[in-house]
């Protein structure tokens, strides 16, 4: 009788820790070739959770309503959602894009976490690989730099875009420690251009009136000026370390991007009509 009692009790702490992991990381599977991860814009501050001590706690604000405009704008305009996977704890509680030392600093809830949000975007990646062949991640932030443009992060330092277009192109070890390595492999165009061209996503989001860093307007940050490059995310999803799905980290600004609904819905439009373009172009398939 203890045994059966124990197990029972076993069974709903499970059944309860599992829930709770739900309410924190939120999991949609989709349709299209499109991953987006939300890492950064929860407001959960759970009691249980224990603060983190050390690290970056701002919250990106307003990304998920963002994400929630960009997945209604892909499934209007090709017939289907992307995966998405959202963190909604705070990230005083959990930071998903860093490793999972300073992610979750030893809270045992949060660690569950940090799994349930990783291995939820590397399902969603394997799922895209085997039904697809190919796909893209989106990882979608907030900066506040002085620069108001979107920031696209390729793995690639700042300093690096300030090379010229041929030393870019033969840079091999850059290219292949960049989160769009197996998207170079299949574009038609060369890397500067996969990057920074007209047909690149930041030339595409400009053709749409948003001013983006990488694109042909801008090639590379002013001096001293903030540039985020991409981190984890991008890094474990992307196609750096193989795989065929390539990923972008896309950092969208306070001004005319996050903060009004109707600026969000203006982005996620352009975003959504690029995408359509930057397939065709780059992976040589329609989303539809």
């Amino acid at each position: 009788m203890r045994i059966l009692f124990f197990l029972f009790v076993s069974a709903g702490v499970l059944q309860a820790q599992t829930a709770e992991l739900e309410t924190y990381i939120e999991v949609r599977p989709g349709t299209l070739p499109i991953i987006l991860t939300v890492p950064h814009g929860g407001s959960l501050k759970p009691a249980n959770v224990l603060a983190r001590r050390y690290g970056v706690t701002g919250t990106d604000s307003n990304t998920i309503p963002l994400a929630e405009m960009i997945i209604e704008e892909l499934a209007t305009r090709y017939g289907g959602k992307p995966h998405a996977i959202i963190s909604r704890l705070h990230r005083t509680k959990l930071d998903p894009n860093r490793e999972l030392e300073e992610a979750a600093q030893g809270d045992p809830i949060s660690i569950a976490a940090w799994h349930r949000f990783h291995d939820s975007a590397q399902k969603a990646c394997d799922s895209v690989m085997k039904k697809s062949g190919m796909g893209l991640l989106l990882d979608i932030h907030g900066h506040r730099h002085l620069d108001q443009r979107i920031e696209l992060g390729y793995l690639i330092q700042g300093d690096q875009l300030k090379h010229s277009d041929a030393e870019l192109n033969a840079d091999a070890a850059l290219i292949a420690s960049s989160c769009i390595r197996d998207l170079d492999k299949r574009s038609p165009q060369s890397f500067a251009e996969l990057v920074r061209g007209p047909q690149s996503l930041g030339g595409l989001l400009e053709s749409q009136g948003f001013r983006c860093l990488p694109s042909p307007s801008k090639t590379s940050p002013a001096f001293m000026a903030g540039y985020f490059s991409g981190v984890y995310d991008v890094s474990a999803h992307g196609s750096r370390k193989g795989g065929t799905v390539s990923a972008i980290q896309v950092e969208c600004p306070w001004n005319n991007v996050r903060d009004t609904p109707e600026h969000q819905r203006r982005f996620a439009v352009a975003l959504a009509e690029s995408l359509g373009v930057y397939f065709e172009v780059h992976f040589g398939r329609k989303l539809r």
